[in-house]
């Protein structure tokens, strides 16, 4: 059982709790918590040592579910007090800060006594005594009740419990009954041990002691369609499958579907073969991509139907209808593969469907194409190209060698798993790391066990999201942020920097893997490899770690061995307010919803809990994730959720935010982003700790005294009514920025205040006047925004910025109706780390465009969208040299594409042509290298 990560979060939430300003203030208060927290750290090492141990597992487990029984008590105990603290702050305001008031609250003298009682029972060194096997036996979560049991008339005893599947529940500070209830189980605690005079020596030990490129991806049951997918640098490329043994395979697959006139192509593999991998990359493959007129990707889970699968393609059927398709479908379950057969029309032109599969029923009349495992020659290849460690091979002995290919038995992913793995040590401790790993199932376990506390319980949080979700970076990040997992003891270091360096040893390591990139090649959304899913599940189920609401009839285990402290909603089901009534609410900490159903289920889901949450005592939500959830509405009481750090509503239909958000004094994460929220009550400028605020572009009132921790604003309107002086000017930690205004007088103000932002990373300014349309955008030197990489610029330009002025470091750069006369190419081009440009809607309105030698050097996408005026596009000798993909769309104008981009000696890889006649079309075709994939669209 994993204790220790759950030892780091609730040290760290002690440590969090110790800093607040009112109990910083209070020295007696700041010493009985930092003796807790000693205590904590003695349970961490107590655990390392426990895992050693050669007792009985089993008693093993029974003493961790002990140690976490009481773990959870005592975050409760810190929540509860931190709860009442931000209470007592908005009744009494500046009075908190009085030593002498703060002391003699009654709340505070409880939760003095309580740690005292707590730090009796975990403070003992491990070093203390040295347990026995046999003394493991006798500990058992009936034994951890009687300490409470002794002191049963205390007022200020650890307290009653709620009935045993909310265990960790105790009861609230403010009051505690002089006589138990019969109705309620005594607290358990590890204070007293059955004999207990005969085991002190053992109490005291005892007591606390693959990424990929694909077009398009529908998820079934979720209905999200992806664009493209850029190549993650961190696993098997596509250049890469020949080298490992795919390269025979994927010519044969591209032949059948190019020339053979089968429908239906089953990929049948084991789990980790490389099917999916395969199937990408003939998805992907240049003559497929020119033999298909649509293709589509869609990915299945474990849970959903052939039905599902049905309804996913009917969404399709206007853009496949009459047209040769192919249609991929990954994760199709043996009992599903005869409803898939039914649900393809088949255009009698060659379309095909390919779909992987562990197994196919016998009875199926499909040739399938079966994925064996590598070869010891082919894997070990792979591994010491993945490993890194080409030129030490030889260092590595013949018997590390065959344990190596032992344990991954010629599977591609464990083979990648154990090269991410062994890559992040030195070569004389690969023997010590491995262990005495045996089989492809130690694989996992070794990768897991080599992790930090901290990484482990970061890895373990990604099983609440649906197997093969694809997770947006900056949504994981912020949550692992709110839900405590990442330490923040740097004071002079961004929480968001800390919370990348764990997401980035995790894809070192190729245990998460990027699914798409941002258009300057870092992260935007990732995954769990699949395999580590079912893994991790049941590890983070043991701990109660979170339960996910999936199926009707799980809802009587709903509530697990220490409550429901994290709820995780997948989709719809008829069991949902049965468990809702079961979960204790003063013990959740997070509700994350996954409904992405039409009906209002819920809207009515998330009232039922919300409103529960409300009505109890203590209110602990830290998370309240919503996103991409249709319909929801939030209570008028929302500001009663004190303890939430984050909002999550994009991509819902909510209309409005209650006044109440402004008592939502921890919240650092407010996002309704894609909602039809127009306005927020100015209340929201009393949340000092707010880091990131995403709007709808929304117009807000700026107070002076507005939160100077914000690091994210997106979405903002400004016009002439709010001064940049009332406050705005106070943000000066931001990195995020996108604001859009309508200013004649005071844009230079605003101007003044952002080159002053030295911190951003990225700017989107939009310029439009009293109706709506583009307005003059005036510009100043942004040199001294040494870190900017995105800058995106939406306006009249009088005149494009001097290379000078500049950003030195700007990577994606966006123009949209500049209306510039003057060719823009000769200055962009001279932009030294410039990888993407973007000149769309009118940006240039000239007739010739030329992009002179040796400029551009690495550039690699370039968009020119509705240049109506262009005429002749001219690339000169060494310039463009990288470029990889070009977008033209509705350049009417446009006479031709220089060959030296389209019949250049490094190739350019992809060519999509949207809104152009059909003579330039023909004479692109003719004209282009064979390497380079050709996308012909039709002008939306």
């Amino acid at each position: 059982m994993e204790v220790k990560p759950v030892v780091v979060v609730v040290t760290q939430k002690l440590t969090d709790t110790l800093n607040e300003e009112p109990i910083a203030d209070n020295k007696v208060m700041t010493l009985q918590l930092k003796g807790v927290k000693k205590s904590l750290l003695k349970l961490q090492s107590f655990s390392n040592q426990n895992q050693q141990d050669d007792g009985n597992v089993s008693d093993i487990s029974q003493i961790s579910r002990g140690h976490l029984q009481l773990l959870y008590q005592v975050e409760d105990e810190i929540e509860k007090f931190t709860f009442q603290v931000a209470g007592q702050r908005k009744r009494f305001g500046f009075l908190m800060k009085q030593a002498f008031f703060f002391n003699n609250l009654n709340s505070c003298r409880r939760l003095k006594r309580k740690i005292m009682k707590i730090q009796t029972i975990i403070s003992p060194s491990p070093q203390d005594a040295t347990p026995s096997p046999s003394s493991h036996k006798t500990l058992s979560l009936k034994s951890l009740s009687d300490h409470d049991e002794e002191h049963d008339d205390d007022e200020d005893n650890f307290g009653n419990e709620l009935p045993r599947k909310s265990s960790s529940a105790v009861w609230p500070i403010v009051e505690i009954q002089n006589t138990p209830s019969p109705k309620r189980a005594l607290a358990r605690s590890l204070s007293t041990i059955p004999h207990h005079q005969e085991h002190m020596q053992q109490r005291k030990k005892l007591t606390f002691s693959y990424s990929y490129k694909e077009d398009e991806m529908n998820i079934v049951g979720f209905n999200i369609q992806y664009p493209k997918h850029q190549l993650s640098s961190f696993c098997y490329q596509e250049e890469e499958l020949g080298v490992f043994g795919l390269n025979d395979d994927i010519k044969s697959l591209v032949r059948r579907l190019t020339h053979q006139t089968e429908m239906f192509i089953p990929i049948v593999g084991e789990e980790g073969y490389g099917k999916t991998t395969l199937a990408r990359a003939v998805y992907k493959n240049r003559k497929t991509k020119d033999h298909f007129e649509f293709q589509s990707w869609i990915s299945v889970t474990q849970e959903y139907t052939a039905d599902r699968i049905k309804s996913s393609v009917l969404k399709s059927m206007d853009k496949m209808k009459g047209k040769r398709y192919l249609i991929v479908v990954d994760g199709v379950g043996s009992y599903s593969v005869q409803d898939l057969k039914d649900a393809f029309p088949d255009e009698k032109n060659g379309s095909k469907v390919i779909f992987t599969s562990r197994s196919i029923p016998e009875k199926m009349e499909f040739n399938p194409h079966l994925m064996s495992n590598l070869n010891d020659e082919e894997s070990w290849k792979m591994f010491v190209d993945k490993v890194g460690k080409e030129k030490k091979a030889i260092r590595i002995t013949a018997t590390l060698k065959r344990k190596i290919l032992s344990i991954c038995k010629g599977s591609p992913q464990n083979i990648v798993l154990m090269a991410g793995l062994l890559s992040n040590n030195k070569i004389r401790r690969w023997s010590a790391v491995i262990g005495d790993g045996k089989c492809p199932d130690d694989v996992l376990r070794i990768c897991y066990s080599d992790l930090t506390s901290g990484l482990k319980l970061c890895l373990l949080y990604l099983t609440l999201f649906p197997k093969d979700y694809d997770i947006p970076l900056r949504r994981l990040l912020r949550l692992w942020l709110a839900e405590g997992f990442v330490r923040r003891e740097h004071k002079d270091r961004f929480p968001e920097d800390l919370a990348q360096e764990c997401f980035e040893k995790l894809v070192g390591r190729n245990i998460i893997q990027i699914t798409k990139l941002r258009s300057d090649n870092s992260p935007r959304r990732c995954r769990l490899v699949s395999v580590f899913h079912g893994f991790l599940l049941p590890k983070a189920e043991d701990i109660s770690l979170f339960y996910i609401q999936q199926r009707s009839e799980n809802f009587a285990n709903a509530t697990g061995s220490f409550g429901v402290r994290r709820m995780v909603h997948h989709m719809s089901t008829t069991g949902a307010a049965q468990v809702q009534y079961m979960v204790e609410p003063s013990l959740l900490r997070s509700y994350v919803s996954f409904n992405f159903q039409p009906k209002d289920m819920s809207e009515k889901q998330v009232g039922i809990i919300l409103g529960r949450i409300i009505r109890s005592d203590f209110a602990l939500l830290r998370v309240l994730d919503l996103e991409g959830v249709g319909k929801t509405s939030l209570p008028d009481k929302l500001g009663h959720l004190r303890h939430l750090r984050y909002l999550g509503l994009r991509w819902t239909f909510l209309e409005s935010l209650p006044e109440s958000v402004g008592d939502l004094s921890y919240l650092e994460t407010l996002d309704v982003k894609h909602t039809s929220v127009d306005t927020l009550p100015d209340s929201i400028w009393k949340l000092k700790r707010l880091r990131h605020l995403n709007l709808n572009n929304i117009r807000l009132s700026m107070p002076p005294k507005s939160s100077s921790s914000l690091v994210t604003l997106w979405g903002l309107v400004l016009d002439e009514k709010i001064s940049v002086t009332q406050g705005l000017d106070k943000l000066d930690e931001l990195r995020e920025l996108g604001i859009k205004f309508s200013l004649d007088k005071s844009q230079s103000v605003l101007l003044d205040w952002i080159v002053k932002l030295v911190k951003l990373q990225s700017l989107r300014l939009t310029s439009v006047d009293g109706m709506g349309q583009p307005s003059d955008l005036v510009l100043k030197p942004l040199t001294r925004l040494s870190k900017l990489s995105h800058l995106n610029l939406y306006g009249r330009l009088q005149k494009l910025p001097a290379l000078n002025e500049f950003p030195p470091t700007v990577k994606v750069l966006t123009l949209s109706l500049s209306k510039l006369e003057k060719d823009p190419m000769e200055t962009l081009g001279q932009l030294p780390c410039l990888i993407v440009l973007r000149l769309l809607g009118e940006s240039f309105t000239g007739t010739r465009m030329v992009c002179h030698r040796g400029g551009f050097k690495k550039l690699g996408v370039l968009k020119l969208w509705i240049l109506e005026n262009l005429e002749e596009w001219d690339v000169e000798e060494e310039a463009m040299e990288m470029l990889k993909e070009v977008e033209i769309r509705n350049c009417h104008k446009l006479s031709n594409i220089p060959c030296r981009i389209l019949q250049k000696q490094k190739c350019l890889e992809e060519l999509i042509l949207t809104g152009m006649s059909d003579e330039f079309v023909a004479g692109i075709k003719k004209r282009k290298s064979k390497y380079t994939s050709l996308t012909i669209k039709q002008s939306t």
